[in-house]
């Protein structure tokens, strides 16, 4: 099966304020290098997106939600808080991997 991948306007919006602290930590070239790479990984979950385990918040919130771990480099660095409603793949929020939690509000 062959899932939609939807990434929604808060993620998007993680993504962009990431790429942005690349681009003033390293440089505009990165910060694209890391934009572009983000969203070709991300674009991976349109197969087996059951892949990803459960996070650690799944039992604070009313609906099941997933960790999909990317980066660049051999350590991923970021996380990708996911739901799967039957053929969809909505990416809800991008968080650092080392990020202690996020809340449920943070997921609406």
């Amino acid at each position: 099966m062959t899932y939609t991948v939807i990434v929604a306007p808060p993620a998007e919006e993680d993504l962009r304020r990431n790429a942005q602290w690349w681009a003033d930590n390293h440089s505009a070239l990165e910060a694209e290098r890391w934009f572009a790479s983000s969203h070709k990984q991300l674009a991976t979950l349109k197969t087996f997106p059951e892949r990803c385990p459960l996070s650690a918040e799944n039992d604070t919130v009313a609906f099941e939600i997933r960790d999909f771990l990317f980066g660049r480099g051999s350590k991923p660095s970021y996380r990708a808080i996911i739901t799967i409603e039957e053929s969809v793949v909505y990416v809800l929020r991008i968080v650092r991997g080392e990020q202690d939690t996020v809340r449920p509000d943070d997921l609406s």
